[in-house]
């Protein structure tokens, strides 16, 4: 705890009087994009299985956190007491199976009861079943959301290869899509191709969010791989041919993971 109020004095000292211009002039909404930033440096780090990085990235998310509490706390608002209590408390109550006589024993379960909770003890009612999910969450993640709650409501299909199904026949929808050359149609089937997959995602318990960012991550290292193989042959990418380039990526598939 000694190391925790440091770091809130840390904090303090630089939102003060004659503390960081930068660090004073920012507020809630400044600070937006920064805590999104963070968030996702912790996702690469754990990708990256770096417990080192991991642990930095943490750390940097952290003071992201402590920025906004001190904010409020010059606003009037609360300080970082209330947001440790607050948690607390929530996580108190909505465990009632580990601190209470409540019983819960699988991940599904307790799901369901922290749903339960969320209704009654904490009134986080909304006037429609696929409501409460934030419209700036990235389209996946929202997506993801959506269609657990309204699987949860019993809107859903009974198996994978139902979902395949759907998967294949959004495709076939764009295929056609394409085939009459319609851009705004193209974008309607594609737009429900990519949901489809996320309720693919959603049986295969599989996060698309977290699936996507790693392809990304893995497509980046195999084209860097790539590129480093096409100098090394005395060969630009930019001037190769396609037969050149698949045979150059398939040599990077084989060099990288």
């Amino acid at each position: 705890m000694d190391d925790f109020r440091k770091l809130v004095g840390i904090m303090e000292r630089l939102r003060a009087e004659g503390g960081c211009e930068w660090d004073r002039a920012q507020s809630h909404a400044s600070l937006r994009q920064y805590l999104l930033e963070e968030a996702h440096e912790v996702l690469d780090a754990i990708n990256r299985k770096d417990p080192a990085l991991l642990c930095e990235e943490l750390g940097d998310l952290l003071i992201q956190i402590l920025f906004h509490a001190q904010i409020a706390r010059e606003n009037g608002d609360f300080d970082i007491s209330a947001v440790v209590a607050s948690i607390s408390e929530k996580m108190t109550r909505r465990h009632p199976h580990v601190f209470s006589d409540a019983t819960a024993e699988t991940p599904e379960a307790v799901s369901l009861q922290w749903d339960h909770i969320k209704k009654t003890v904490e009134n986080r009612k909304h006037a429609s079943l696929v409501g409460g999910v934030p419209r700036k969450f990235p389209s996946l993640l929202r997506a993801s959301k959506l269609t657990k709650k309204a699987a949860r409501a019993g809107f859903d299909w009974e198996n994978t290869g139902q979902v395949m199904s759907k998967v294949e026949e959004e495709l076939g929808e764009l295929k056609e899509a394409i085939s009459l050359g319609k851009p705004l149609e193209m974008e309607h089937e594609l737009g429900d191709l990519l949901f489809a997959l996320v309720n693919l995602a959603r049986f295969l318990n599989v996060n698309p969010e977290v699936a996507l960012m790693t392809a990304n991550v893995r497509f980046e290292r195999r084209f860097r791989s790539m590129e480093e193989i096409a100098a090394k042959s005395g060969c630009a990418i930019e001037k190769s041919d396609l037969a050149t380039l698949d045979r150059f990526w398939e040599m990077a598939k084989k060099a990288t993971s």
